[in-house]
C-alpha cells in the first residue's frame, strides 16, 4: 500500500494544484468581479456563463480529437504539462485586474477569463483521463476517485481559507496576486512531477457488488451530472455571498470543504458493503438534513453553519464519486478522452446556466441585505439547490436499482458523435 501511495502521489499533488485553480474560478472568479473588480451582477453572470460555456465546448471538442491520439498515461502527462504554464498565465492576468484603469477593467477581465478558459481544457482533459487510462480495476478507479476528491477537497478548503478571507475582507490587491503566484507555480511544479511519474495503480481490495453492477446508460449520466452541477454551481457561487452578508465569515465555504474530505472514505466503503444506491440514498438524507438547517433560525450561527456546511460537502461529495465513477467504467473500456470530454462540457453548461440564474436573481435582490433573511429569493435559491441535489441522489439511487434487477448491461447511450466501439458497454 505504501508503494501504491508514493506512485499516486505526484497524480494527486497536480490535481490538488489544478483544482485550486477550477475552485477559485467557479467559487471566488463571480465574487471578484462583483466586490472587487466593480461589476453588475449581470455583467458578472454574462462573463462567468459565456466562459464556461466556451471551456466546455473545447472540453468536448478535444476529448473527440484525442480519442485515438490519447491512449496511454505518457502521452497525456505530456499534454497536461504542455498547458500548465498557459493557463496559469492567464489566471494570473485575470488576477490582476483591479491594477487596470475603470474604464478598460470589464474588457481586461473577460479578455483573461476568456483566454484562461480557452486553455484550461488542455490541462484539464487529458489530467482527468489519466484515471480512465491507468491500469486499474473498477474498485481500484473509484479508490483514485476517491482520493482525487480529497486532493480537491484540499483544495477547496486552501482557496476557502486563503483566498476566500483576501476577498471577503478586502485584505488589497497584494496579498491576492501573492496567493495567485504561489498557486501557479505549484501547478507547473505538480505537472512537471507528474509528467516524470505519471500514475501506476493503486492496491485495493475489490468492491463486493463489482461482479454484478450493471453499468448505467450515459445518457442517464450526463442528465445526473447536468442536475446535479446547476445545483451545486449555484449553492457554491453563493457560498461568499452569504458568508459575508449572512453568516459573518467563510465558514460555510471552509465547512463544505471539510464535508466533502472527510466523507471520502466513508462513501467509498458504503459503495463496497452496499451498493452504489444505497450510497446515494444516504446522501440524499444528508442533503435534506443541510437544507432543514438553512431554513431554520441556527442558519446564521456557528451550529447551523457547520451542520449546513458540512452537509452540502459530505453529500455532493458523495452524488460527485458515484457519477465520476459510473463515467469511468465506460471510459475505462476505450476513447477515454471522449467519455471525459463529453461528461465535463456537460457539467460546465450546467454551471454557465447557474450563472446566468444566480445573475438575474442578484441583480433583482438587493442581496447585501436581503441574504441575512431566510425568506429572501438568495436565501432560498440556496436552500433550493440542496434539495435538488437530494431528488438527483434519490433519481440516480433509483436508476442503479433499476439497472441492477434487469441482471444485464443496458444500452450504453448514444453519444453525440460516433465512437470506436466500447468493449464491456
Amino acid at each position: 500500500m505504501r508503494r501504491a501511495a508514493a506512485a499516486l502521489s505526484p497524480y494527486l499533488l497536480a490535481h490538488f494544484a489544478k483544482s485550486q485553480l477550477w475552485h477559485a474560478s467557479t467559487i471566488l472568479f463571480g465574487f471578484f468581479l462583483t466586490e472587487a473588480c466593480g461589476l453588475s451582477a449581470t455583467a458578472m453572470g454574462l462573463v462567468m456563463a459565456g466562459t464556461l460555456v466556451l471551456n466546455g465546448a473545447i472540453d468536448a471538442a478535444l476529448g473527440i480529437g484525442w480519442r485515438a491520439q490519447v491512449v496511454g498515461l505518457a502521452g497525456a502527462a505530456r499534454l497536461q504539462l504542455a498547458a500548465a504554464p498557459v493557463v496559469c498565465l492567464f489566471f494570473l492576468l485575470f488576477c490582476a485586474t483591479p491594477l487596470v484603469g475603470p474604464d478598460a477593467r470589464l474588457p481586461w477581465a473577460l479578455a483573461m477569463l476568456l483566454g484562461f478558459r480557452l486553455a484550461y481544457p488542455v490541462l484539464d482533459v487529458p489530467q482527468n483521463a489519466m484515471v480512465a487510462l491507468a491500469p486499474l480495476g473498477e474498485d481500484g478507479r473509484c479508490t483514485l476517485l476517491a482520493r482525487r476528491n480529497i486532493a480537491s477537497g484540499l483544495a477547496s478548503i486552501a482557496v476557502g481559507a486563503a483566498a476566500g478571507p483576501l476577498l471577503i475582507r478586502g485584505a488589497g490587491i497584494g496579498p491576492w496576486l501573492a496567493w495567485a503566484a504561489v498557486l501557479s507555480l505549484l501547478v507547473c511544479a505538480t505537472g512537471w512531477w507528474l509528467r516524470r511519474s505519471p500514475v501506476t495503480g493503486v492496491v485495493d481490495r475489490p468492491a463486493r457488488r463489482d461482479a454484478d453492477a450493471t453499468p448505467l446508460p450515459f445518457a442517464t449520466i450526463l442528465a445526473a451530472l447536468a442536475v446535479m452541477m446547476a445545483a451545486s454551481s449555484t449553492f457554491r457561487t453563493l457560498e461568499p455571498y452569504y458568508a459575508a452578508y449572512a453568516a459573518g465569515g467563510s465558514g460555510l465555504l471552509l465547512w463544505a470543504a471539510i464535508g466533502g474530505l472527510i466523507s471520502q472514505p466513508a462513501w467509498l466503503a458504503c459503495r463496497r458493503r452496499t451498493s452504489p444506491a444505497g450510497a446515494l440514498s444516504l446522501a440524499a438524507l444528508v442533503l435534506l438534513l443541510a437544507a432543514l438547517v438553512l431554513l431554520a433560525p441556527l442558519r446564521t450561527t456557528a451550529t447551523g453553519v457547520i451542520v449546513a456546511g458540512l452537509g452540502f460537502g459530505a453529500g455532493s461529495s458523495g452524488l460527485w464519486l458515484m457519477l465520476w465513477a459510473a463515467m469511468m467504467r465506460r471510459a475505462a473500456a476505450g476513447a477515454a478522452t471522449a467519455y471525459v470530454g463529453i461528461f465535463t462540457c456537460v457539467s460546465k453548461l450546467a454551471q454557465a446556466a447557474a450563472m446566468l440564474l444566480l445573475g438575474r436573481v442578484l441583480a433583482a435582490s438587493a442581496y447585501r441585505v436581503t441574504l441575512a433573511d431566510p425568506g429572501s429569493a438568495p436565501s432560498l435559491l440556496i436552500v433550493l439547490s440542496l434539495a435538488i441535489l437530494a431528488a438527483t441522489c434519490l433519481a440516480l439511487a433509483f436508476a442503479h436499482a433499476r439497472a441492477a434487477s434487469a441482471g444485464a448491461p443496458g444500452p450504453a447511450g448514444a453519444l453525440p458523435v460516433a465512437l470506436p466501439p466500447l468493449s464491456g458497454s
